[in-house]
């Protein structure tokens, strides 16, 4: 174990991000969290959004009409955090709960027009924090990412266990 007391951001980041026994999954987590941080930080103060809630927005958004179930499963986050958020937008008049026409004991979501206007107003930051992000990518680089990420996340095992 190595002493970071006193090292520059320069000096520890390599050690952190490499020499370690998780080196992806840390890097992965270290993206991640640079990728989404700064952009919830301003969506909470804003708006009142964590990303339970902005996860349930951008679901519905390409999804349209689907459970919180189903939400969850397409986000992995646990369910009480996905109930509260869920609760929090219908109170905001964001989302709307509808019975299933096709089971009425089943609950769907869907946005509203406020909700949609909102999501609509906050992916634009998301998207500039991507374009950052892969910013010192080449057009090569850029496809060969989007090709190693859609194999780790289109996977036929049970690696993606909902928790």
């Amino acid at each position: 174990m190595r002493n970071g007391v006193g090292r520059s951001f320069v000096e520890l980041l390599p050690v952190l991000l490499a020499d370690n026994r998780i080196p992806f999954g840390y890097r992965i987590g270290y993206l991640s969290n640079y990728f989404s941080g700064p952009v919830y930080s301003l969506l909470e103060e804003r708006y009142n959004i964590r990303r339970p809630k902005f996860a349930t927005m951008f679901c519905l958004a390409h999804l349209e009409r689907m459970s919180a179930t189903e939400i969850g499963l397409l986000t992995g986050i646990p369910k009480n955090s996905l109930s509260r958020a869920v609760n929090e937008l219908l109170a905001e008049r964001r989302i709307r709960r509808d019975v299933d026409v096709h089971d009425n004991r089943r609950a769907v979501l869907a946005l509203t027009a406020i909700g949609r206007k909102l999501y609509q107003e906050i992916l634009p930051q998301f998207e500039a924090r991507q374009a950052k992000m892969i910013s010192v990518l080449n057009e090569e680089e850029v496809q060969a990412l989007d090709r190693i990420l859609t194999k780790l996340v289109h996977r036929e095992d049970d690696w993606a266990e909902v928790y």
